[in-house]
C-alpha cells in the first residue's frame, strides 16, 4: 500500500506548514478531516479541493457535498465536480507532483496550497492520515479592537470664543490678524 505525502502551505501566513501522509486508497473526505483537525477549523463550513495545473490554475473541483438541486437535469450537472466521500486519492491523482488548492469556508475563503511531494510505501503500523510536520497556525489570533463612537458636538460660537479666551478676554477687531498672517508667512518660508 502506498501513501501520498502532501505539503500544505498558505499565502496568508508564510510560516504555516503542514505535511500530511494519506493512504492512496483513502478518500478526499479523509484528507479534508485531517486538514480541519490540524488547522483547528470548526469543521462546520463547506470546503472544496481543486486539482490544479503547474501554474496553480483550477482544473477540477472535488467538493464536500453535492450542491446540485434535486430538480436539476442530468445534462446540467457539472461533470468535473466530484464528491469527497466518493473519490479515493489514487482514482483522481495521476500526476506525481499534483498541485491542489483547498478552500475552506466560502465566506472567509481560507485557501491552502497543497502539493504532492512524495509517494512511498506506507508503514501500516500508523493510523492514516498522519500529520508528520506542523509549523505555525493558519489563522492569526484576532486582535481586539475598540469601538470608536463618533459624536457630533455643536458649539455656540460665543461660548467657544469665551472658553478659549477666558471670560474676561474679548476678541478685538483688527487685533491678531497681522500676527496670524505673519505666522503663516513665516511657516511657509520655512518650507521653501
Amino acid at each position: 500500500m502506498h501513501a501520498y505525502k502532501f505539503r500544505i502551505t498558505s499565502d496568508e501566513n508564510d510560516e504555516f506548514l503542514r505535511e500530511i501522509d494519506v493512504l492512496a486508497n483513502q478518500t478526499f473526505e479523509d484528507f479534508h478531516k485531517s486538514l480541519v483537525s490540524t488547522c483547528k477549523f470548526e469543521g462546520n463550513e463547506l470546503a472544496s479541493f481543486y486539482l490544479c495545473d503547474n501554474q496553480w490554475r483550477k482544473r477540477r473541483e472535488i467538493t464536500l457535498m453535492d450542491m446540485t438541486m434535486d430538480g436539476d437535469d442530468d445534462e446540467k450537472k457539472d461533470d468535473n465536480t466530484i464528491i469527497m466521500k466518493d473519490a479515493k486519492l489514487n482514482q483522481i491523482i495521476n500526476d506525481p507532483h499534483q498541485k491542489m488548492l483547498y478552500v475552506y469556508d466560502y465566506l472567509k475563503m481560507i485557501t491552502l496550497n497543497i502539493e504532492l511531494v512524495k509517494i512511498a510505501q506506507a508503514d501500516l503500523t500508523f493510523h492514516f492520515p498522519v500529520i508528520s510536520k506542523e509549523a505555525s497556525e493558519i489563522l492569526t489570533p484576532l486582535i481586539k479592537t475598540t469601538k470608536i463612537i463618533e459624536e457630533e458636538v455643536v458649539f455656540d460660537e460665543d461660548e467657544l470664543n469665551n472658553s478659549l479666551l477666558g471670560e474676561d478676554d474679548e476678541i478685538k477687531d483688527g487685533d491678531g490678524e497681522g500676527e496670524e498672517e505673519q505666522f503663516y508667512n513665516e511657516d511657509m518660508s520655512d518650507n521653501v
